[in-house]
Parts: C-alpha cells; sequence; structure tokens
C-alpha cells in the first residue's frame, strides 16, 4: 500500500509535463475556435478559457497567439515531412502527391488554420529534401512548380477534396512534374 506522500507524487506533474498537457490543451482550442470564427477575431483570453487555463499559462508556453498557431502549424508539416520524405519517394512523384494530399485530407483542420492564418508553410523546403536543386535555374523552377502545386492543393482543399488523394496525385505529376533525383 502506498503512502499519502506517495499517491501525492504521482499526481504531482513536472513542469515540463503540465507545460506539455497545457500547450496541448491550448492548440486543440486554437484548433476548435478557428473552426467557428476567424483568427483575428480570437483573442488570447477566449483560446485560454476555451483550453481551461489561465492567460499566464498561455504566456508561459506562447507569446502570442500567431505563435500558437504556428505551432498547430507545425505538426502538419512535420507529419507532412515525415510521410514525404521516405527513400522510395525519389522515384515515386505520384505516390509523393498522392501522400502528400492523403495527409492534408486525414488532418482538414491544420490546413485550414495555416490558410487562414497566411502562414508559411515549407512546401518547398519538404521538396528539397526529397530531391535537393542542384543549380540556381533549378531551384527557381522548384519554386515555381511547388507555387503550382500549392495553388492546386488549396483549390483542392477550398473546394470540398471530392477528389481522391490518389486522382490529385495522378493530376499533379501530369501537370506540375517535378523532377526528383534518381537513385545512384
Amino acid at each position: 500500500m502506498k503512502s499519502e506522500l506517495e499517491k501525492r507524487d504521482i499526481l504531482r506533474l513536472s513542469n515540463e509535463e503540465s507545460n506539455k498537457i497545457t500547450r496541448e490543451c491550448l492548440r486543440i482550442a486554437m484548433i476548435k475556435l478557428m473552426g467557428r470564427k476567424e483568427f483575428e477575431k480570437i483573442s488570447i483570453t477566449e483560446i485560454a478559457r476555451y483550453a481551461g487555463v489561465s492567460r499566464t499559462a498561455f504566456y508561459r508556453n506562447y507569446e502570442t497567439k500567431e505563435a500558437l498557431v504556428e505551432d498547430v502549424c507545425q505538426s502538419l508539416y512535420s507529419e507532412l515531412k515525415a510521410s514525404v520524405t521516405g527513400e522510395r519517394y525519389h522515384t515515386d512523384r505520384r505516390e509523393w502527391y498522392t501522400v502528400f494530399f492523403r495527409t492534408i485530407k486525414e488532418n482538414p483542420e491544420y490546413f485550414k488554420i495555416y490558410l487562414e492564418a497566411h502562414l508559411e508553410f515549407g512546401e518547398l523546403e519538404i521538396l528539397e529534401s526529397v530531391s535537393p536543386s542542384s543549380s540556381v535555374p533549378e531551384h527557381y523552377s522548384y519554386t515555381a512548380r511547388t507555387g503550382a502545386f500549392m495553388s492546386i492543393l488549396t483549390d483542392w482543399f477550398l473546394s470540398g477534396m471530392k477528389e481522391s488523394p490518389e486522382e490529385m496525385g495522378k493530376l499533379c505529376e501530369q501537370l506540375v512534374y517535378i523532377p526528383f533525383q534518381r537513385n545512384k
């Protein structure tokens, strides 16, 4: 049988664990609130209240609501990067696009936040991690094609994601054609 002190120690969270839980509550609150109203109309007090934490707890974890949104979007970015940087994508463009679309379809609330907050997404960085450009012209070619890809992705998302990720992967393979490096 545990002593009262041991029981209290089990219940007591470290500051790091507590902050981790607080950040997760704040991220969820931001996602839910942005599903209901525009980013600009959401206050920090409202976010904290919805998350069930104090404004002090908010500021202990984030300097601004923009920093919170960036953290939310970083989750999607990390998931996307992890899902499309595998070795097989060095030669299979269609699958790369398909997985990208599938990840967005599985995480629509994150992509919506990215769009509404007008954040930099880092899609060019993701592409360069799979197939680094080897020259200035190639870099700008990637920039142009990545812009086209993001326009297609955004339009698909805003149109209700009616086409399957597989259909969109095939379409982007034909329209955008980002030349990935061949395995040596």
